[in-house]
């Protein structure tokens, strides 16, 4: 029995590309001196074959040795400010290689300096660097700045479930320790069934709420039936408690919902739907799931109560804050239209990458 071997895969340089490897060592040394001292012995070289030429029988032996001064010192003076033209030239190059190695080693505040001598292709190039640098900077900042939001929302999130737990659930749970005490004191066995059942009916009460804290820490249906039937399950609690009609329509055209983006999306809706419950006054609202080009939308509307200004109220509600947080640290934006006649609608968008790798895997697996 054979052992599957995997291919190997050889990388063969590109046609006309030569190999620094292949060249010979002098050559390789001659490419290796800066351009500057490249072109200082060109121009030597080409003095000494004018001044070789000149001495030579060829010029018939009619040189004049002050001519021959003339050649030699204005070929001598083209060489050196030709090399020092180049090495002014060139010296935005070296200061940008400085940059580059300032930058690699994490220090992004550095900035190419303005240069009066830079060649306007260099100095396009180092305004481009500094461009680059500043978004880079600025996107550092925004990274910071969404890493303190994460933790922030942990924090709140956490004081929400100590304050349920503490409140809700510890008040029934204490009631029915009463009911049970108060039962194991009773000397009529109806009584002290009646407290026994209506104990147990507080403990089911507690072990709903606690199903319900876990719910909203992690919507594990995401994940266990994908996201168009917890956006439809979603729908159908909302339903019940606030008899408002939600409809829910999906169109992902065999496009895959990521899951940490699919739980993104679930809290999105999850609180959207929240808020029209508590102050849209609405009949009707409707979510729709769609996927077109890598990009996934979601969108909840209602027939409510609007709001005017929506884009000042969603810095200060912090529901709608913490949507636009949820879906900044999943990459997308997220869009509020509302008015007073029409609703609200609330829409967010997030583009998805295909990874390559599974992709061609695929595509290896199905031939």
């Amino acid at each position: 029995m054979t052992n599957p071997t995997r291919p190997v895969l050889v990388r063969t340089p590109a046609r006309g590309v030569v190999s620094p490897r292949r060249l010979p060592r002098w050559l390789r040394a001659i490419l290796g001196v800066p351009l500057e001292q490249k072109v200082l012995g060109a121009n030597s070289i080409v003095l000494a074959i004018a001044i070789a030429l000149f001495l030579s029988p060829l010029s018939g032996g009619n040189v004049r040795w002050s001519d021959m001064a003339i050649l030699f010192g204005s070929l001598s003076a083209g060489a050196i400010v030709s090399y020092l033209l180049i090495k002014v030239a060139l010296k935005p190059v070296k200061v940008l290689e400085q940059i580059a190695h300032k930058v690699s080693l994490g220090r992004v505040s550095e900035r190419v300096p303005t240069s009066l001598v830079a060649d306007p292709d260099l100095a396009l190039l180092a305004a481009t660097l500094n461009t680059m640098l500043d978004n880079l900077a600025a996107g550092r900042k925004r990274m910071a700045a969404l890493a303190a939001d994460v933790v922030y929302a942990q924090e709140r999130e956490r004081s929400q479930v100590a304050h349920d737990l503490h409140d809700s659930i510890g008040q029934t749970l204490a009631a029915a320790s009463f009911q049970v005490a108060a039962a194991a004191n009773q000397d009529n066995m109806t009584d002290a069934r009646a407290q026994l059942s209506s104990a147990r009916e507080l403990l089911r009460s507690s072990l709903e709420e606690i199903r319900n804290v876990s719910r909203s820490l992690h919507p594990r249906v995401t994940e266990d039936l994908g996201l168009p039937i917890a956006l439809q399950g979603l729908a159908d609690v909302t339903r019940q408690r606030s008899l408002i009609d939600v409809r829910v329509e999906v169109d992902l055209r065999g496009e895959r919902v990521p899951g940490g983006l699919s739980a993104t999306l679930y809290r999105i809706a999850q609180e959207a739907l929240r808020n029209i419950e508590m102050h849209a006054d609405a009949g009707n609202a409707f979510v729709s799931l769609s996927a077109r080009n890598g990009l996934i939308e979601l969108e909840v509307s209602d027939d409510g109560c609007g709001m005017d200004n929506a884009l000042e109220k969603m810095e200060s509600n912090p529901v709608l804050g913490r949507m636009r947080q949820r879906l900044s640290l999943a990459g997308g934006e997220l869009h509020i239209h509302s008015t007073r006649e029409c609703g609200t609608r609330i829409i967010a968008r997030v583009r998805i990458e295909k990874e390559e790798g599974k992709d061609q895997a695929g595509e290896g697996e199905a031939a």
